[in-house]
């Protein structure tokens, strides 16, 4: 496995270099005669996030990572990286919260830029069942600690006017 330590000055480096110094980080390896401890079926952020905590808080080591793209795909291979926790099943939400934890540090374990970054979702209603639905998932996500905020109308249109006027004011003041 590569030993590069990642920083702006390697990017950059190899960015004008054609990206002719770049060590292959993984290996192509032959499966295991004698089998695996754990097989993980996808090699996207979780799948990979899953097999190093295996490793750093539990020992396991004898992993195999099955991925049919490429390894890095799926959730954190695309810029629609989404990490929530928001689900609805009852046993789900302790597990994906415990999983939005476990990313928090995963970057500078690893010293690579995974680009986690904790946002908020806004979802807009536009019927009595989407309200239904929204209020049931947002009274949901409270009620496991999760963290949701359900916005009225007025404060929306008054937050949103506050954005588009930030956007339109502040590149004037850098002038």
């Amino acid at each position: 496995m590569s030993k590069t330590r990642y920083s702006a000055f390697k990017v950059l480096k190899e960015a004008l270099t054609g990206h002719k110094g770049w060590e292959p980080t993984w290996r192509d390896a032959e499966p295991k005669a004698d089998g695996y401890d754990v097989i993980i079926v996808g090699g996207g952020g979780h799948g990979l996030a899953t097999a190093y905590y295996l490793a750093k808080n539990h020992g396991i080591t004898n992993v195999a990572v099955l991925e049919r793209g490429w390894i890095g795909s799926g959730n954190v291979g695309r810029n629609t990286t989404i990490i929530r926790s928001n689900y609805l099943l009852p046993g789900n939400e302790p597990f994906y919260e415990l999983s939005m934890q476990l990313w928090e540090n995963l970057e500078q374990d690893f010293n690579y830029n995974a680009m986690v970054s904790q946002r908020g979702i806004m979802n807009l209603i536009h019927s009595d069942a989407q309200r239904d639905a929204f209020i049931r998932r947002g009274n949901s996500m409270l009620f496991a600690d999760a963290g949701c905020e359900y916005l009225e109308a007025k404060r929306l249109k008054r937050d949103i006017l506050s954005l588009i006027w930030i956007t339109l004011v502040s590149p004037l003041k850098l002038r």
